[in-house]
């Protein structure tokens, strides 16, 4: 009976030998200062544009498993309550492949980032801001929105091709903001960049342009 004590003392101390083992790990995040800017459960940090005004989302955007899932159809765009001006943005984004096409098939897929979102409806349905294109073969072209907002850009072809994944698949968009200047990556590589454009802050939104689109891992790190 004299070594019980003994005994449980010396398990104690292996528990808790295990639980910092375990523990070592979360204890330096790879991701420290992300968070989820969709949180894949609803819209409520959310608003939507379709015409010419706001208007309720009627399937347009939907949820499935986490991931946001765009139709494409009618045109339009859902952006975020608050507004941002310093920041990095990443996300994934893939576009649904259409079935049977042809392996030598140029696919298009259309849809695109709205960064500093102002006024409505400066372009068509869109609103005056910087698109970052997410159109398969022209992801990370930078479009002012109208085209005679002031800004400077760039834009890396030959990187963008490299750095692209096939159709169907995810590609990682980073979009890393100081005011009005951007810098572009595509799964990791810059791929074009933005200075000196008028917008320097506002919402943050996403386009329903034609194509049925997914989103995953929306995250931003603010500054």
């Amino acid at each position: 009976m004299s070594r019980i004590p003994g005994i449980v003392c010396q398990l104690t101390l292996f528990f808790a030998a295990a639980c910092v083992c375990g523990a070592l790990p979360a204890a330096e995040p790879s991701d420290s200062g992300w968070t989820d800017l969709f949180n894949g459960q609803d819209f409520d940090a959310w608003r939507f544009h379709f015409g010419n005004a706001e208007a309720p989302n009627d399937g347009t955007f939907s949820i499935r498993d986490g991931i946001l899932i765009c139709s494409g159809k009618p045109s339009g765009y859902m952006y975020t309550k608050k507004s941002y001006g310093n920041y990095v943005l990443r996300f994934d984004l893939a576009f649904k492949k259409p079935d049977g096409m042809a392996a030598d098939a140029t696919p298009r897929g259309n849809s695109g980032c709205l960064i500093h979102v102002d006024k409505p409806n400066a372009l068509g349905v869109w609103p005056a801001s910087i698109e970052v294109q997410g159109m398969y073969r022209q992801t990370g072209l930078i479009l002012p929105i109208p085209r005679s907002l002031k800004c400077s850009k760039t834009l890396d072809n030959e990187a963008r091709d490299d750095a692209l994944k096939p159709f169907g698949q995810f590609n990682t968009i980073e979009v890393d903001v100081n005011g009005g200047d951007m810098t572009i990556s595509v799964n990791g590589t810059i791929v074009s960049t933005v200075s000196d454009c008028e917008l320097t802050e506002g919402p943050i939104g996403f386009q329903s342009e034609g194509a049925e689109t997914h989103w995953k891992n929306i995250q931003i790190r603010v500054r």
